[in-house]
């Protein structure tokens, strides 16, 4: 993956840690598809900006003081797998988050065009090197 797009996936996990959903939004393609793991609440597979969106407002606004961080970005070639750490509170049941995700990132043409969230590290690099 060029330096280019690192820099692209870095940046567009910057502005999800901000709340910066306009931001996060310039670097998606309209085709975006995002492939969520049964190890998370919002199990499901999302395509198109208006469904990635949605999907990521349901998820946020479930939670008071969430936070974001990437923890490991490792290159594959033509995909970036990151391990990103999630943790908040529940809105309504209080209960403390510290969820790890493992997300396998495709960049064409300066924009994100696919994330698939996996359980751990090893899932992520098989996916990775499959593709």
């Amino acid at each position: 993956m060029s330096p280019e797009d690192l820099d692209i996936v870095s940046r567009a996990y910057d502005a999800f840690a901000r709340g910066d959903l306009d931001a996060l939004q310039e670097l998606l393609s309209p085709d975006i598809e995002w492939r969520t793991t049964p190890d998370v609440p919002f199990l499901g597979n999302y395509r198109g900006i208006d469904e990635f969106l949605r999907a990521m407002n349901e998820w946020t606004e479930s939670f008071d003081e969430l936070t974001t961080t990437v923890e490991e970005m490792i290159d594959t070639g033509d995909r970036v797998v990151v391990r990103h750490r999630m943790r908040g509170r529940g809105t309504d049941s209080g209960a403390e988050v510290d969820l790890v995700l493992w997300q396998v990132v495709t960049v064409e043409d300066g924009q994100l065009t696919r994330m698939h969230d996996f359980a751990t590290r090893e899932e992520a690099l098989a996916a990775a090197a499959q593709a």
